[in-house]
């Protein structure tokens, strides 16, 4: 386990029902046309797609073309073109920045989170998170896992997301959505507390 992970897994609980995501990298990679981050495949085969504390949503790539299949995937048409997402914090980051984004979660706020792809190391992609709050997208020089540890200990200087409930949570919980999905079935809401 690398030290960003050791770092995340210290702040997150996996939850119960098992949690992880074995994904085929080498057909993901084919159909997506890129690498993945490896802090960011590490992530998905300790934790997977789900939530933490119902608040971020995290996302697998999955190979499928059914547009309802909740996956990573690039910006849509139209968010791209809508001229509430074209503002950036800063500009020099904006020229090919929407066409780039991979989208890799999403929180209960409505905010976006992404890889901002392009150069051939897929460990330096930097990430941008349009925050609904804000209108506007904000580079960050760090990878996923990086971001998440940053987010819990509350070590960015202003809330990268519109929901600061996550700052400083010194405990979050990680809910496969497999487990919120058979919980669901049995009438149970886990996020109620």
């Amino acid at each position: 386990m690398t030290e960003g992970m050791t770092k995340l897994s210290s702040l997150i609980d996996p939850g119960e029902g098992g949690a992880g995501d074995v994904v085929d990298w080498a057909a993901v990679g084919s159909v997506y046309g890129t690498e993945f981050p490896s802090d960011y495949k590490e992530f998905v085969r300790l934790f997977g797609h789900g939530t933490i504390e119902g608040r971020i949503a995290t996302l697998i790539p999955v190979v499928t073309s059914d547009p309802m299949v909740r996956r990573v995937a690039p910006l849509p048409g139209p968010m791209k073109s809508d001229p509430d997402y074209q503002r950036w914090t800063e500009p020099r980051v904006e020229a090919g920045g929407l066409d780039r984004i991979l989208v890799w979660g999403e929180t209960d706020s409505s905010d976006v989170l992404g890889w901002i792809t392009g150069g051939p190391d897929p460990d330096a992609w930097p990430l941008a998170v349009w925050a609904r709050g804000d209108a506007a997208w904000t580079a960050y020089s760090c990878g996923m896992v990086e971001f998440l540890v940053r987010l819990l200990r509350g070590e960015f200087v202003r809330c990268p997301i519109s929901d600061t409930s996550l700052v400083g949570a010194p405990h979050a919980r990680f809910l496969h959505d497999r487990e919120e999905e058979r919980l669901a079935e049995e009438g149970v809401y886990p996020w109620d507390d």
